[in-house]
């Protein structure tokens, strides 16, 4: 055999193995370092359901991406994206004042942006089965806050911090599905209290200097006050500094202080 044909048969098996690899990556079933990867902690959950099996897990999630994958997901409008997170400030201020009623309404409001969003309702078997294929590492969240809100509709109760972390968990998810900005946003707590701003200082008259007094002629000149018709009259009379000064004042100057005399 020719040297020739020698390398063309092995620049052949190089294809149809690079081939291989390439369709067992991404067209194939997904292995289990890529669904890790895809799933986050949802990947955790199912595998503690199957007791570690890590085959059983990895067949269940491969079979949500072939059902879920190609979900066509809505794009929200800026009319619903600001209703929405209007209706989220909402829920926020609520939790202050009854926590455990807030949550069970961020729950219905994130499941119905959901919906809004093209993915299964709100209680339908498939609602989460769906969303984890999609935002797997943020469900997490929202499965406790669904939890506790259906414990609490139940007549449940459950810690006040408890139920202040699944909102905030709830809220991860929110931000996803309407593309709001990544950073997790703070839950108001229960105790908060808004900063009391500082009294603003009253402006205070510049201490009188003591001294010889001044002359009318020295004196700063004071503006006439607007709609003193006196005033504006006698100014007109008078065009030098004293004789303006001499117009507000009088012959003489009158001391603020009415525990002073004359200057």
């Amino acid at each position: 055999m020719s040297t020739g044909a020698v390398i063309a048969i092995v620049v052949a098996v190089l294809v149809v193995i690079a081939v291989v690899v390439v369709w067992s990556m991404y067209g194939g079933t997904p292995g289990t370092g890529r669904l890790k990867h895809r799933f986050g902690p949802e990947y955790d959950r199912v595998l503690a359901r199957h007791e570690g099996d890590t085959k059983a897990t990895d067949k269940e999630l491969a079979d949500r991406v072939k059902r879920y994958g190609d979900l066509d997901r809505r794009p929200l409008s800026e009319a619903d994206r600001a209703q929405y997170a209007q209706r989220w400030q909402a829920v926020q201020a609520q939790f202050v004042e009854d926590p455990a009623g807030a949550l069970g309404a961020a729950d219905r409001l994130v499941g119905q942006v959901a919906a809004n969003r093209g993915f299964p309702e709100a209680g339908s078997p498939e609602h989460f089965d769906a969303l984890s294929v999609h935002h797997g590492t943020r469900l997490q969240g929202y499965r406790r806050a669904h939890a506790l809100a259906e414990h609490a509709s139940a007549g449940g109760e459950g810690a006040t911090e408890d139920l202040r972390q699944s909102l905030i968990g709830a809220r991860e998810l929110f931000d996803e599905l309407t593309g709001a900005d990544g950073g997790t946003s703070a839950v108001a707590r229960p105790a908060q209290v808004p900063d009391t701003p500082e009294p603003t200082a009253e402006p205070r008259e510049p201490a009188a200097t003591a001294g010889p007094a001044r002359t009318a002629e020295s004196a700063e000149p004071v503006e006439p006050a607007a709609g003193d018709d006196d005033v504006r009259e006698a100014d007109r009379g008078h065009h030098t500094l004293g004789g303006r000064f001499a117009a507000l004042t009088g012959s003489t100057r009158k001391s603020d202080d009415p525990g002073r005399g004359e200057a």
